[in-house]
């Protein structure tokens, strides 16, 4: 293999494929990048086992060939190479040469026919969107999946797609985030995509509006971005029924400002941190929110302006539920459905039915 490229395409291709490689691993030959050369185009590819990543960029290809490298090292190598061409070049024995204007480095190999293939997905089952669009999705629900594995289906998104509508739902038994979308699709698809996948692919697509094109098989996902591609297995088991834990009707709802609302949450956040809990009460009275918490530091007090249908009601959250979801939530105004101080609310952003966040109240103590 002999090959010349830039330093930014080099380094942009193992930025993205080095997602995929292990940190720890008892397999070396996972700890590195599978560099292939051919037909003026270089493919690297990685791979836990889990999750792999492959990416092609047009290289200048002298000859064409294949090398293993320590994903560290080269990676570290041409992050500190200067900026302009560098010749990848493999010479005598398991040595892979490394140039640069002045800078030269020899680096011992891996047996690349001990590297595994990547899972193949037949291209039949699938559906295309906008790299934006699943940006936005994947924003607004990775954070309600479960980080125990305990019940691992939770630690994955449930990709729901039917007719021309994809809804993805993250839940970890506390709270759970619920976006759908339109899309071009004809067929339908129940499959859960591992947390960890979900999150780098969210690293990996631009804001843009190219397309993003996704496949499913039985036991695996793969999604087609740009010139990347990422290879995934699917959690297995049955997914909880998310639309019977969605409260049919409710007896008190509040509009408020998000902003606002974000901004007292995280004060109030700050004493609630030191809490056995992490928890921040509301107490609706009227046409004013109050939002409290304390601790052995202090206590804090915010008020809000709110418009309110049905009854006062006093309630717990944990301080963190509330502002992960506020963070997310675009425009200037949300509403909160409440149905008991001991049942599930329900958050959503005003005029817009795609997206929905329920989270369970925390217990206690009423003052007398």
């Amino acid at each position: 293999m002999k090959i010349i490229t830039t330093k930014s395409s080099l380094l942009e291709s193992i930025n993205v494929v080095q997602k995929a490689v292990p940190s720890k691993t008892t397999l070396p030959i996972l700890e590195g990048i599978l560099f292939d050369a051919k037909n003026g185009k270089l493919k690297l590819t990685a791979t836990d086992l889990e999750i792999g990543i492959e990416i092609v960029s047009n290289v200048d290809v002298i000859e064409p060939g294949t090398a293993v490298l320590s994903s560290k090292i080269v990676g570290d190598i041409v992050r500190k190479l200067p900026d302009s061409d560098i010749e990848i070049e493999t010479v005598e024995g398991n040595l892979v040469c490394i140039k640069s204007e002045g800078s030269k480095f020899k680096v011992v190999t891996l047996p690349y026919n001990e590297y595994p293939e990547l899972p193949s997905v037949k291209k039949e089952k699938g559906i295309i969107l906008k790299q934006n669009i699943l940006k936005d999705m994947i924003r607004k629900t990775i954070f309600a999946v479960s980080v125990d594995e305990v019940r691992p289906i939770l630690t994955g998104v449930l990709f729901d797609v039917s007719g021309d509508e994809l809804t993805m739902v993250a839940l970890d038994g506390f709270r759970m985030a619920v976006k759908k979308n339109s899309i071009i699709n004809d067929s339908n698809i129940k499959a859960v995509i591992p947390g960890k996948t979900l999150s780098e692919i969210g690293k990996i697509i631009n804001d843009n509006e190219e397309n993003v094109n996704i496949y499913f098989s039985k036991n695996h996902i793969q999604v087609h971005i740009d010139n990347t591609i990422v290879v995934s297995r699917l959690l297995e088991g049955e997914f909880i029924n998310y639309k019977q834990i969605i409260p049919a009707e409710y007896k008190i709802k509040i509009k408020v400002s998000s902003n606002l609302f974000m901004e007292a949450c995280d004060r109030a956040a700050l004493f609630a941190r030191d809490s056995s809990n992490n928890m921040i009460k509301f107490e609706i009275n009227d046409d004013i929110m109050a939002i409290m918490s304390n601790s052995q530091y202090g206590d804090v007090h915010e008020e809000l302006k709110i418009q309110k249908e049905g009854n006062d009601i006093e309630i717990a959250f944990n301080a963190k539920y509330f502002i992960d979801v506020l963070k997310v939530l675009e425009g200037e105004e949300i509403t909160v459905e409440f149905t008991t101080n001991v049942s599930p609310s329900i958050i959503r952003p005003i005029n817009n039915e795609d997206y929905l966040y329920l989270v369970l109240p925390a217990r206690f103590k009423k003052n007398n």
